[in-house]
């Protein structure tokens, strides 16, 4: 449906009727360097296209618009521009993403999105930038994609300070078991790349040739954000095979640890059962039976070889 809807003259917004059976009339009224800002959100098929015959939008780039699942690109069309992409947030070790396809011509804005949070704070800021809006959509463009952006950055950071908590417990005294987690954070840095990097390359061209002369500093800065968000996501994917790594290093010193201790102890304990086995075969003529200083001494030898071979082990490191 659409959720808002507006024609901006000299920068100001003058609301409109949030129906497609008006747009037509709303369009027609359009002067030189007014443009209409169309907010769509989870849009049906036949609403879609009565917008897009509105706008005379490409009907390949109508039918990407209607999927949920498109992967982030930059389109450029015979008299406007489609461009798909991501929202991401972050939130208990969990990245969620939603699609936002947006259609830039001469003298409107399409922004589809299929749920996600709103950009109802990107075109409240970007109304009240009066003198950028008065250069046409791509002002109201930069809002929208400039905001989506922010929250890679936002997105990544938050990320990193998760990763740090699992170097934290990997590298503590105690014993934990961050396997599991260590995994889910690098499916949510997987899922949080597929939104980033297939961004950087048609961006940046953007930036550089596609966008409006003096648009494409500012386009320019969203594309250095982009590198830098592409970037700290590699960073955490590297941290978090670093970490994986140490985790199997650690759980191995563990159990070498753990096999050490079970030795020992199996060895001190082989002394005793050998001397008990030993005096357990019940032969009738054996040395020290009828010696009544034999049992006591037994156990003094059997308890003064366990503490010698204790005492081994313990300088050895093993106990």
């Amino acid at each position: 449906m659409i959720i808002d809807s507006a024609v901006y003259r000299g920068g100001h917004r003058q609301d409109t009727e949030h129906d497609s059976a008006s747009l037509e009339a709303v369009i027609a009224t359009l002067e030189a360097d007014d443009f209409i800002w169309i907010g769509i959100n989870h849009p049906e098929q036949e609403e879609l296209d009565r917008v897009a015959a509105c706008l005379d939008l490409h009907p390949l780039a109508v039918e990407d618009a209607m999927e949920a699942h498109q992967r982030p690109k930059v389109e450029r069309y015979a008299d406007h521009l489609f461009m798909s992409l991501r929202t991401v947030s972050y939130q208990d070790d969990d990245i969620e993403t939603h699609e936002v396809n947006i259609f830039l011509g001469a003298h409107y804005l399409l922004t589809v999105r299929h749920g996600g949070p709103d950009l109802r704070a990107s075109r409240q800021r970007a109304d009240s930038m009066i003198d950028a809006l008065a250069h046409g959509p791509t002002a109201a463009l930069h809002a929208v994609v400039d905001a989506i952006v922010d929250r890679y950055e936002e997105a990544a950071a938050e990320l990193e300070l998760d990763v740090e908590e699992v170097e934290s417990s990997v590298f503590s005294p105690q014993r934990t078991s961050d396997s599991t987690r260590i995994y889910r954070l690098k499916r949510e840095a997987l899922e949080f790349r597929r939104a980033v990097q297939p961004l950087r390359e048609p961006m940046s061209r953007f930036a550089t040739s596609a966008a409006p002369e003096d648009a494409r500093p500012y386009f320019r800065d969203i594309a250095d954000h982009l590198s830098r968000a592409a970037d700290a996501i590699d960073a955490v994917d590297h941290l978090l095979d670093n970490a994986l790594n140490a985790h199997l290093a650690q759980l191995s010193v563990q159990q070498n640890e753990d096999m050490r201790k079970l030795t020992a102890g199996a060895t001190m304990f082989a002394v005793p059962t050998a001397i008990a086995g030993i005096y357990g075969m019940n032969f009738e003529h054996m040395p020290e039976l009828t010696w009544t200083y034999g049992y006591p001494l037994c156990l003094a030898a059997i308890a003064g070889i366990c503490a010698y071979i204790y005492r081994r082990f313990k300088q050895s490191g093993w106990l």
